[in-house]
């Protein structure tokens, strides 16, 4: 069994008072899949002590592993396997990312100057992706104006209109696959790559989402009401657990949305419902 967990859950589990029994269960229920944005958001901890210690924590969890590539480079990972024909991608960091290894190895070397720039990371990535969506507002608001009926009423309607207009998911991903592998898309290549490799799918449905909620929406929209650029990036991960983990019910809610475009259907579950899962597992079979 494959594990994930967003960082929120991996705050949970640190603050746990049954944290050495959940470690010790999470370790022989299978592996713990420790991800780059799990070591960058804790290296931004700004508390000192809470920091190294949560930095402490993912590294006993990961074990012997690497962790995953953060989102983007996930993607891009696994894109450049399928256009080699690679049977496999390499998923977890390499050399490039030797900082985040650093920052498992040796947590108490992560002084504020690096903290910072962690911390700037995160922003370069959140930022763009809100600014995006309030720029487009104006636009959609005007133009469901005037064509109120055709408003998706939801993310999942608005996903499944994309689907069901492929070019205009197909005019997003090739200009990324060109600058990326160097040739164009076709058509017929782009439809293969949403079945071989699915977290296009699930990176196009994890903007849609966000779309829906910051741009198309007529009340209740914004960022503060809704997950964030990394919390829905995170779907990605879907592909490659059997469960992702988090204590925000904001991200929880949207992942279980897009999880039904993951072939391997993770459970999309709440640190508090998978303890409970996972402390009986352990009590069962103590009693075997």
């Amino acid at each position: 069994m494959d594990l994930c967990f967003d960082t929120s859950g991996i705050n949970r589990l640190y603050d746990d008072p049954d944290r050495d029994a959940i470690v010790s269960a999470l370790l022989a229920a299978g592996r713990v899949l420790i991800s780059g944005l799990n070591v960058t958001e804790a290296a931004a901890t700004e508390e000192t002590g809470r920091r190294i210690e949560l930095l402490r924590l993912e590294r006993k969890l990961i074990g012997t592993l690497r962790p995953l590539h953060v989102p983007n480079e996930l993607l891009q990972a696994v894109t450049i396997a399928y256009a080699e024909r690679r049977p496999a991608a390499t998923i977890t960091i390499g050399d490039r990312q030797q900082g985040l290894w650093w920052a498992l190895e040796e947590p108490e070397s992560l002084d504020e100057e690096a903290r910072q720039e962690v911390y700037a990371w995160k922003r370069a990535l959140e930022d763009p992706f809100t600014e995006a969506h309030r720029l487009a507002r104006p636009e959609f608001q005007q133009l469901f104006f005037s064509a109120a009926q055709d408003r998706p009423l939801s993310a999942s309607k608005l996903i499944k209109m994309f689907r069901d207009q492929e070019r205009i998911a197909y005019d997003a991903v090739a200009p990324l696959w060109k600058r990326l592998i160097g040739t164009e898309l076709s058509i017929e290549s782009y439809r293969d790559l949403m079945v071989r490799v699915p977290q296009w799918s699930l990176y196009l449905a994890s903007w849609a989402h966000a779309m829906q909620n910051r741009a198309i929406r007529e009340r209740n929209y914004g960022a503060g009401n809704h997950p964030g650029a990394i919390d829905l990036l995170c779907a990605i991960y879907l592909c490659h657990c059997d469960y992702f983990v988090t204590d925000d019910i904001r991200q929880r809610r949207a992942l279980r949305v897009l999880n039904v475009l993951n072939p391997r259907r993770a459970r999309v579950i709440s640190y508090q419902a998978f303890r409970g899962r996972l402390l009986l597992s352990a009590h069962a079979g103590q009693h075997a």
